[in-house]
């Protein structure tokens, strides 16, 4: 299951069609807003930063992604929310889950 969905955003053709069929709308707001900033395709942008995010997570960002998966009863609709939060934080998010989320960046 995790290799398909990997698999779905690390291409940029279907990365688009897999963000739209499974994120929610503000990940999917951010994604967009994300995309049109950087004057790329947003299929681009997310085979982009989940390719970038597959080099280089931590220890830590494995753990809670199988975490998220496992205490999950749609596994791997947790694990793309979690995935793409990652790739994509919230930068309106309150100062708790800001620091936890640059900790987990760090």
């Amino acid at each position: 299951m995790l290799g398909m969905i990997l698999s779905g955003l690390t291409d940029a053709a279907s990365a688009e069609d897999t963000l739209t069929a499974f994120g929610n709308p503000g990940l999917v707001e951010r994604v967009r807003l994300d995309a049109a900033a950087e004057g790329v395709a947003v299929g681009a942008r997310v085979a982009t930063k989940i390719r970038h995010m597959l080099d280089h997570a931590g220890e830590d960002i494995w753990l809670e992604l199988l975490g998220r998966m496992s205490g999950s009863p749609q596994p791997g609709a947790a694990a793309l929310e979690a995935m793409l939060s990652y790739a994509f934080p919230d930068l309106n998010a309150t100062p708790v889950s800001a620091a936890r989320n640059e900790a987990s960046h760090g």
